[in-house]
């Protein structure tokens, strides 16, 4: 649009005034925090959309798309499969509050707490809006 029309966006910049500024989000490395969400403009047609980045690199560690009706299952096996293959868990995971990341959560916890009992779940898992989870909701 700012090709076509740059009076007309300028225009509506102003009327609206400036975009708000997402808030600086540091992480110290790879394999810290893995940001996961899902996208349900499918899933009306039958398709269910999730993906996990790092946050870090903005390596995308997975995406799956599928027509499972157990989306809580399917997220989840998507977690373990990652694993299984690189070998790396992540310090934190950061996901919306959804039916779909119970069970994540919870195995997530489970496999940290096995070297590090001490650990809060607020060091392993952290919930929050999904707009708020800004890396994975970018991509």
């Amino acid at each position: 649009m700012k090709v076509v029309d740059p009076e007309g966006v300028a225009s509506r910049a102003e009327a609206f005034g400036t975009q708000r500024k997402r808030k600086e989000f540091t992480v110290k490395g790879p394999n810290q925090v893995l940001s996961i969400d899902g996208h349900d403009k499918l899933s009306r047609f039958g398709f269910e959309i999730y993906g996990a980045i790092d946050a870090y690199s903005q390596y995308i560690a997975w995406c799956y798309v599928g027509i499972s009706n157990w989306t809580a299952v399917s997220v989840n096996k998507q977690y373990l499969r990652l694993l299984r293959t690189t070998l790396h868990m992540p310090r934190l995971i950061r996901s919306d509050k959804g039916t779909e990341t119970v069970l994540l959560a919870a195995s997530h916890v489970t496999l940290r707490r096995a070297n590090h009992p001490s650990l809060k779940f607020s060091e392993i898992y952290c919930f929050g809006k999904s707009t708020k989870n800004q890396h994975i909701e970018a991509w």
